[in-house]
């Protein structure tokens, strides 16, 4: 590696720690102001049902006129929760924005470190078998780091560990609670998705609240919404989605 790789990895470095810490700051600004207008369109709202329940509970007659100015009062109180409720999206979608633009060069900076100490190394050199093995690492690591996520994300998420013995089943869901998921899934289907975020569960949206592996190492999905299978809670003990469930029975008539 060369004195300029050098520099222009610690000037990278620097710039970046610089984004980085700054990143906090935005959001927190960002957060704070989505509150702000929470509150702001929570308490127009409290303004609203109370001169609703005025109305509707008036005693003495009103004039056709007055009766159309109360209402257009009402109804210009609800425009103004409308708008703060679209400030609010701005917002969030602003934020979303900024955190996946900054995840998008990470993980191509990274990806691009990565490929400059596999390739680096073996520049100028001849071929030969140490060279060859070093080039066959790349899956091993891959397949390293896709355990290593699988793990990771089973502590995050909440996943039982596994037991050896039994396969035993969390608490299912209610029919209500798996519509009232299925319904939650649609509108998360219309939020903006970084392309790279990975898909999963039959449903094939991204990660989101618990999440149950499946204990087949071979399962293409690997990754199921609790919701989506049923469940109420994690199993406490060995788990396979219905694909996997129905492939070892095949293979133990077998």
């Amino acid at each position: 590696m060369s004195a300029t790789d050098d520099v222009d990895r610690s000037s990278w470095l620097s710039g970046y720690s610089d984004t980085v810490e700054a990143l906090p700051i935005e959001l927190q600004r960002n957060f704070t102001l989505i509150r702000q207008l929470d509150d702001s369109a929570q308490e127009l709202m409290d303004d609203v049902a109370s001169k609703s329940l005025c109305l509707m509970n008036q005693k003495t007659v009103l004039s056709p006129k007055e009766r159309q100015q109360r209402l257009a009062n009402i109804g210009s109180l609800l425009n103004e929760v409308l708008k703060r409720g679209e400030e609010k999206f701005a917002l969030a979608k602003s934020t979303y924005d900024t955190v996946d633009r900054h995840c998008t060069k990470l993980d191509m900076d990274l990806q691009k470190y990565e490929d400059e100490q596999l390739i680096g190394p073996t520049m100028g050199r001849p071929s030969t078998g140490t060279s060859t093995a070093g080039s066959d690492k790349r899956p091993e690591k891959e397949e390293h780091k896709r355990k290593k996520r699988k793990q990771t994300r089973g502590r995050k998420k909440g996943i039982a560990p596994e037991v050896d013995e039994g396969q035993q089943q969390g608490e299912y869901l209610s029919a209500e609670d798996a519509k009232q998921h299925a319904q939650s899934a649609i509108s998360l289907s219309n939020l903006p998705i970084d392309p790279n975020e990975p898909l999963y569960c039959y449903c094939q949206q991204v990660s989101f609240g618990e999440m149950v592996a499946c204990d087949n190492d071979e399962c293409e999905i690997e990754w199921f919404h609790l919701e989506c299978v049923g469940l109420r809670t994690p199993p406490k003990g060995k788990w396979y989605c219905k694909n996997c469930a129905e492939l070892l029975k095949i293979k133990q008539k077998k």
